[in-house]
C-alpha cells in the first residue's frame, strides 16, 4: 500500500489516468484504490465520493494540459496562426504516444467526460463547461492578436469564432478517436485557419 503521506496524490493520479483510459462509470472506487495502491479507508479519509475525487483529478489534468500543451502552443513568440498549428502538433504527439503505449487513442479528457456525464451529473457538467471556457479564453486571445496584426478580418466576431475553433478541435479529436487514428489531427488541422478567416501575412 502507498505511504499515507502520498495516498491522496496517488488517488488523484489514478483517477486522472484510469478514467481517461476507460470512463467515469466504468471506474469503481475499488478499482481506483487498487490503481493507487491505497486501501478504501484512505480513499474516504481524503474524498467523500468518487465525484469528489474526480473533480480534484480534473483540476490536476487541467494543470497538466496547461503545462504540456497550452502554454507551449500559445507562446507569445509565435505568430497567431503558428500558435494554432502548434496546438494541433502537440496534440498529435500526445495522442500518438497514447496509442503507441495502449493501442488506443483516448481523445480529450474534458470532452470525454462531457459526452458521458453531462446529462447525468450537473456538477460534473458545470465543471467541464468551466474548463471549456478556459480553452475559449486562449482562443480569444489568439484571435485578438491576429486582428491586431491584420491577418484576419477586423470585423470577425472573436467570441463566436473562438467557440467555432473549440467545436472544431473537439470534433477532430472525436473523429480521430472513433477511427483510432491520431494522424487525422494533422490532416484536418488547417481547417482552423479557414474558420478564423486567416488572410496570410499582411502586405509590408
Amino acid at each position: 500500500m502507498g505511504r499515507p503521506s502520498d495516498a491522496r496524490q496517488r488517488l488523484i493520479a489514478a483517477a486522472r489516468d484510469v478514467i481517461y483510459a476507460q470512463s467515469y462509470e466504468a471506474a469503481s472506487v475499488d478499482e481506483l484504490c487498487a490503481a493507487a495502491g491505497v486501501n478504501k479507508s484512505s480513499f474516504y479519509h481524503f474524498f467523500s465520493s468518487k465525484q469528489d475525487l474526480v473533480l480534484v483529478a480534473l483540476e490536476s489534468q487541467w494543470q497538466r494540459l496547461q503545462e504540456v500543451l497550452l502554454k507551449p502552443a500559445f507562446a507569445d513568440n509565435l505568430p497567431p496562426q503558428e500558435q494554432i498549428m502548434r496546438l494541433f502538433e502537440l496534440m498529435l504527439i500526445g495522442q500518438q504516444a497514447q496509442k503507441q503505449q495502449s493501442g488506443h487513442m483516448y481523445g480529450c479528457p474534458v470532452g470525454n467526460l462531457t459526452l458521458e456525464m453531462s446529462t447525468l451529473d450537473e456538477v460534473l457538467r458545470e465543471r467541464t463547461a468551466y474548463y471549456f471556457q478556459q480553452w475559449l479564453n486562449y482562443f480569444e486571445q489568439v484571435l485578438r492578436k491576429a486582428k491586431e496584426q491584420g491577418i484576419i478580418p477586423s470585423t470577425l466576431d472573436t467570441a463566436l469564432t473562438a467557440q467555432a475553433l473549440l467545436a472544431y478541435l473537439e470534433g477532430v479529436l472525436l473523429l480521430a478517436k472513433s477511427y483510432n487514428d491520431p494522424t487525422l489531427i494533422q490532416s484536418l488541422r488547417t481547417g482552423v485557419l479557414a474558420l478564423m478567416q486567416y488572410q496570410g501575412a499582411p502586405a509590408s
